[in-house]
C-alpha cells in the first residue's frame, strides 16, 4: 500500500467499545474502562470532570427549552455547524467518535443521520445521560488526551467545546490525529481569544467580585438587614473558557501536526457567564424577534445563505466567541 493511500481491503475492524458496566450491588451503574484510557487524572481535569458531572442534568435540556438562555442559543448554533461540517464531506454509515459527548444531544442527531457513533465524555453522569438518550451502548467515560481505540479507526472525531478545559491541546490533537484512518476528518470548536465580548465575560465577575461588598454595606449592613451567606447569579450552564485560542496560531499547529484545514466558520458573541446576563438574554430575544420578521419578508432560504456568508467572513471573525474548524488528518 503507497504512503498516505487509505485501502479498504485494510480497514480497521468495527471498533469493540473497551467499557464494560459492572453489575455488582455496589457498584451498578459505575463505567469501568479496561484499557490505556485509565489514567490518573490531573487535579485541573477532576475539577472539570466533577463541574459537567454537576451540570449533567440540565445540560440535554438546553437544546430542547422553548425559550432558550443566551448560552443555550449557543450550544444549539455550534451544534448545527457542526452537523453541516460533518454531512457536507463524509457520507452516512461512516463512523464517528465524539469526544467529550456531553449528554449525548449531538451523537443522538448524528445517529438519526445514518453514521455510526461512539463517545467518550470525563464525567460519567454524562455518559448515563448519553446512553439513555441514544438508547446505545457506544458510549464510556473517556479522555481525548488518551482516547481508547486502536490506530485508524475513525472516519471522523467530533470535539466541540472541549479543548478549552484542557491544559494544553498538542497530547489531544495527537491523539484525535492517531485514531482517524487516512484522510479522516475532525470537526473542532474552540473559543475565539480575540472577542471582546468574550474578554469582557472574564472581566465583568471580577469587577462584580470588587465592588460586591460595598454594595453589601449599603444594601444591608447600613440598613439593619441580615446579608446572605453567598450571593450568585443566575447562570448558565457553558461558562468562560479557561484559555484563548488565536485563529493563526491555532492553523499552524493544526499543520505541525499533519491536519489540513478544509472548513473553518465563526459564530456567537460571548456574555454567557456574565452577571449582565439577564439584559443581554433580553437584547437578545429582541434581535430574534427582528430576526423571524426579516425571514418573513426575505425568505428563510435567502436569510440562511446570508447567515453562511456571514459566518464565513474573515473581516469579521475577530468579534465572535467561537471558531469551529473542520481538518483532514495526512498520513
Amino acid at each position: 500500500m503507497l504512503p498516505g493511500r487509505y485501502d479498504e481491503a485494510h480497514a480497521p475492524q468495527p471498533p469493540v467499545f473497551p467499557w464494560r458496566i459492572c453489575s455488582s450491588p455496589l457498584s451498578v451503574g459505575r463505567v469501568e474502562t479496561l484499557s490505556r484510557g485509565m489514567r490518573v487524572m490531573t487535579s485541573w481535569k477532576h475539577q472539570v470532570k466533577n463541574r459537567f458531572s454537576e451540570q449533567a442534568p440540565e445540560w440535554a435540556a438546553c437544546y430542547t427549552n422553548p425559550e432558550p438562555t443566551l448560552s443555550s442559543q449557543h450550544l444549539i448554533s455550534r451544534q448545527r455547524f457542526a452537523l453541516e461540517m460533518v454531512e457536507a464531506a463524509i457520507p452516512p454509515s461512516s463512523r464517528i467518535l465524539e469526544a467529550g459527548c456531553g449528554a449525548g444531544v449531538m451523537a443522538a442527531k448524528l445517529i438519526k443521520r445514518g453514521y455510526a457513533v461512539w463517545g467518550i465524555d470525563l464525567a460519567e453522569p454524562m455518559i448515563r445521560q448519553a446512553r439513555q438518550l441514544c438508547e446505545s451502548e457506544p458510549f464510556g467515560v473517556g479522555d481525548i488526551e488518551h482516547i481508547p481505540f486502536p490506530d485508524n479507526t475513525f472516519d471522523v472525531v467530533v470535539s466541540l467545546g472541549v479543548l478549552e478545559y484542557l491544559e494544553s491541546d498538542e497530547q489531544a490533537l495527537r491523539e484525535v490525529w492517531r485514531v482517524l484512518r487516512p484522510g479522516g476528518r475532525a470537526v473542532i470548536a474552540i473559543p475565539n481569544g480575540r472577542s471582546p465580548l468574550r474578554r469582557l465575560d472574564g472581566v465583568v465577575p471580577r469587577v462584580v467580585a470588587v465592588l460586591r461588598p460595598a454594595y453589601h454595606l449599603v444594601k444591608y449592613r447600613f440598613r439593619a438587614r441580615p446579608a446572605p451567606s453567598s450571593e450568585t447569579f443566575a447562570g448558565t450552564v457553558h461558562h468562560a473558557p479557561y484559555r484563548r485560542f488565536y485563529r493563526s496560531t491555532w492553523l499552524r499547529l493544526l499543520r505541525g501536526l499533519n491536519f489540513e484545514p478544509e472548513a473553518w466558520i465563526c459564530h456567537g458573541w460571548g456574555w454567557l457567564s456574565s452577571p449582565l446576563d439577564l439584559l443581554v438574554h433580553s437584547l437578545s430575544m429582541k434581535q430574534t424577534v427582528v430576526r423571524r420578521g426579516i425571514e418573513r419578508l426575505v425568505g428563510r432560504a435567502l436569510l440562511s445563505r446570508a447567515s453562511a456568508t456571514f459566518v464565513r467572513n474573515r473581516a469579521l471573525n475577530w468579534l465572535a466567541a467561537e471558531h469551529v474548524f473542520r481538518v483532514r488528518a495526512i498520513k
